[in-house]
């Protein structure tokens, strides 16, 4: 029976925040641009850092690094993002469900967020939150 609801509330999920970029309004436009983060070896999951590119388009690149210099590539994805409301949500090509999680910005260069859901094939199965700082004057 248990499996059955989670099965109903993955398809649900997968319904409701898949769907394409229908218009700019589902998107904030102070997330576009270039950004990098990391998940620090500390936290519940294990230490991976990136560099992500938000389009105003829609479109996500995000590559990952296994190391905190980002000289060791551990993978690339891209997909579509958009938000509703405070509610950041990407969808990996090929992954069946979308992540999403809330967000805050603390200033207008950096972001925080907390992991609301994620695919069943994440890397990471706990709840973990990060902060990502916008690319400036490279």
């Amino acid at each position: 029976m248990f499996n059955y609801r989670m099965r109903i509330l993955s398809l649900a999920a997968t319904l409701l925040f898949s769907a394409p970029i229908s218009n700019a309004a589902d998107l904030d436009k102070l997330l576009v641009g270039e950004w990098q983060g990391q998940r620090d070896a500390g936290s519940k999951c294990s230490f991976l850092a990136w560099k992500l590119n938000r389009s105003a388009d829609g479109k996500f690149e995000i590559t990952f690094y296994s190391d905190p210099n980002k000289t060791e590539e551990a993978g690339r994805e891209h997909g579509i993002w958009w938000v509703n409301s405070k509610e950041y949500f990407t969808q990996t090509e090929g992954v069946p469900t979308p992540d999403g999680y809330s967000y805050s910005f603390i200033n207008q260069d950096t972001v925080h967020y907390a992991v609301l859901i994620r695919d069943p094939s994440a890397d990471c199965k706990d709840d973990y939150e990060f902060t990502d700082h916008r690319v400036v004057g490279k």
